[in-house]
């Protein structure tokens, strides 16, 4: 059975498809985002203030612009997914959905070449777009949040969306991926990315010069390239800015006075509402800890309610609007269970190098599936959902025969081509064909 995004793709078209993926990718990006917030600026912000990189808070605007521009991260990254899928589809790329294709542990291997290659990826991109002609144009919707938030993770303008999620389609063109080791690594980037913005640090003292956690950077890397732009380019290893020369000179130091940095010296420092405390050659702008930060926690959990309730609702109307073809294929606007039945004839004798004594058995079957089809959900008065899972079932039942029939490399075949003409059949739907 096809993944969910393409069962529901086939039942309500690419449309809704793409609010699914878009709501999908939001949530999977919220959720923790506002976990994180919730347990650092607010359940620990006191026992937790000596580790807060910049001794500042952000101001709740600041906040609510990085969800507003997150929800709209959100659906790019679920375009592109969808355009992921059709790209294989029309027979590009080698996902797989069988782990006893290629083994557990090229499995594995999959998981491990995506973060590095990511890696490097991020950094030639990243310094691409801090270029003096780009970096306005592309990069600093994501650089006005100097002092950054979990929410940060996912604020980008449009265009850095796309690049951003560009390392996806690309690995996907390349090396065949098992569909949950593609899931795995894009939660492990989320992940992240996210604890990368938090503007707290969590490592130990040494880290970032112990023989081998040097080559992890730290949210205090990444906070200092937020707070200084031109230095501290990687995501998740500090191998391209230590060999290109570009992690930033004051790093380490940096990272040890955060580690070094009390409770104890931050009260003794006796700040007033806001005032610069020196800690060695670094200052840093410190609010009263008695007074909370600006930032407020169930605001901030209502506005991605209504950011998800919003995408809720367009998913809604979209499948309400989905049901349209189903109604053109009751009318006979799609062709005949006879006419659906000879395409499918069609694509399989031209694609799939039948045998003679294949061709008979094959276009039968065709014919009796594309007639239950007919019979059991189109002319069926049935609910969305019972109409989604009785064509799963039918064609789980006609992949089973079908099977039987055909060799290995035809049944893959046949699988693929089948994609091809259910995306043939959603343009048709679109076009009003």
């Amino acid at each position: 059975m096809p993944p969910f995004l393409e069962s529901f793709g086939q039942q309500y078209g690419a449309g809704p498809a793409w609010i699914l993926a878009s709501l999908f990718i939001f949530l999977r990006y919220a959720i923790p985002a506002s976990l994180v917030f919730w347990v650092v600026y607010q359940l620990k912000r006191t026992d937790w203030l000596h580790w807060k990189i910049q001794q500042k808070f952000p101001k709740s605007a600041q906040i609510r612009t990085e969800i507003t521009n997150s929800l709209l991260t959100s659906f790019v990254f679920g375009g592109m997914a969808i355009g992921i899928y059709a790209l294989r589809k029309m027979g590009y790329g080698a996902m797989y959905f069988d782990i006893s294709a290629h083994g557990w542990g090229y499995y594995f291997f999959t998981i491990i070449a995506m973060i590095f290659a990511h890696d490097a990826y991020f950094y030639w991109t990243h310094r691409l777009m801090h270029h003096p002609r780009l970096f306005r144009l592309v990069h600093l919707v994501h650089h006005r949040s100097v002092n950054t938030t979990p929410y940060t993770s996912f604020s980008f303008h449009p265009l850095e969306s796309l690049v951003e999620f560009g390392i996806v389609p690309l690995i996907a063109l390349v090396l065949p991926i098992h569909v949950s080791a593609l899931f795995i690594f894009t939660v492990f980037s989320i992940v992240f990315n996210i604890m990368g913005h938090t503007g707290y640090e969590f490592s130990p003292s040494g880290f970032t010069t112990h023989w081998l956690f040097k080559w992890i950077n730290t949210p205090t890397h990444h906070n200092m390239h937020h707070e200084k732009a031109n230095f501290n380019y990687g995501l998740y290893f500090n191998i391209w800015d230590r060999i290109m020369g570009t992690n930033h000179p004051d790093y380490e130091h940096t990272f040890e006075q955060v580690k070094h940095r009390t409770t104890q010296q931050l009260q003794a420092a006796q700040p007033t509402a806001q005032s610069v405390v020196n800690f060695g050659s670094v200052d840093f702008v410190h609010k009263n800890t008695a007074t909370p930060p600006s930032c407020d926690a169930k605001k901030l959990a209502t506005l991605s309610i209504k950011s998800t309730v919003t995408l809720l609702l367009l998913l809604l109307f979209s499948t309400a609007y989905g049901q349209v073809s189903l109604e053109g294929i009751k009318n006979g606007q799609y062709g005949t269970p006879e006419s659906r039945a000879k395409q499918a004839d069609e694509m399989m004798l031209n694609g799939l190098g039948l045998r003679k004594d294949q061709i008979e058995p094959i276009k039968a079957i065709n014919l009796k599936y594309a007639y239950r089809i007919e019979q059991e959900v189109v002319q069926k008065d049935l609910g969305t959902w019972s109409k989604y899972r009785k064509i799963m079932a039918i064609q789980d039942e006609k992949d089973a025969e079908v099977k039987l029939i055909l060799d290995k490399d035809q049944f893959d075949q046949y699988e693929s081509k089948r994609d091809e003409l259910f995306w043939k059949a959603v343009l048709l739907v679109i076009n009003g064909e």
